[in-house]
């Protein structure tokens, strides 16, 4: 009896601990809204001054879990379009809006580019997912009390790595539903694709080696300037004064016969 007791007495604490613990996740996911809401009106406030940070991407997502059991298409080809803010020397915030094709998806999500080296990077973000897809309509009606959501909020994290100046190559995994206990609401997917950005990689980014040095005018050499040579000054030669012969006198006691 007391057994039996003890065992009622443990099951209402989980019970409570796993509704508090609930609750809580409720509250940051609100919470994670409100921040995910700031920074795309950020992103989106800064790209009308900042043009020259757009790009577009395309990627294809493969979706899977117990929400889209049974439906005909499980992937998406999704064109996006992009801003990139650089925030510091490694870090880019990076916006973008995107359009599925095949599983009816539209992600809006709002991610934290870091630099590791120069052509790999990690990033880390979160979104709203729009779903329109049939069978996950279908799925959402029929989990438990609550009203059917079609539009999901999650996270996601991959990695991207640079191929040209402009061009890239990004893997990501989007978490927008994990019901670990019941396994009936699960929604993940993978994502890979590429893209491109009009203005180029980020200039914090850019490589301080692969930058070509400029090469240095050498100064004209001073041309040395002639010595004026110093004409030597003819010496004027003294021209010897002739010297008077004195005439003898005749001598005046001989008279002429």
């Amino acid at each position: 009896m007391k057994m039996y007791q003890l065992c009622i007495g443990y099951k209402e604490i989980f019970a409570l601990v796993y509704r508090k613990l609930n609750k809580i996740q409720k509250s940051i996911k609100h919470i994670m809204k409100k921040i995910y809401i700031l920074l795309l009106v950020s992103v989106l406030g800064t790209s009308t001054m900042f043009a020259q940070g757009f790009g577009a991407s395309l990627d294809y997502a493969m979706w899977n879990g117990a929400m889209i059991e049974n439906s005909e298409t499980t992937g998406s080809t999704i064109i996006s379009v992009n801003y990139t803010q650089n925030l510091s020397k490694k870090m880019d915030l990076v916006g973008s809006v995107g359009y599925g094709i095949g599983f009816g998806v539209l992600p809006i999500k709002t991610d934290l580019n870091y630099g590791i080296t120069n052509k790999l990077s990690a990033n880390l973000g979160m979104g709203i997912y729009m779903i329109s897809d049939d069978t996950y309509k279908a799925n959402a009606n029929g989990v438990g009390n609550e009203a059917p959501k079609f539009n999901e909020f999650g996270t996601n994290l991959g990695l991207s790595y640079q191929l040209t100046s402009a061009l890239s190559l990004g893997f990501n995994y989007n978490m927008l539903k994990n019901d670990a206990e019941e396994g009936s609401s699960d929604f993940n997917a993978m994502q890979f694709g590429l893209a491109y950005s009009f203005s180029g990689k980020s200039k914090a980014k850019t490589d301080k080696k692969k930058v070509k040095k400029k090469k240095k005018v050498a100064a004209p050499k001073k041309v040395a300037t002639p010595t004026k040579k110093k004409v030597a000054t003819p010496t004027k030669k003294k021209v010897a004064t002739p010297t008077k012969k004195k005439v003898v006198a005749p001598n005046s006691s001989k008279s002429p016969q």
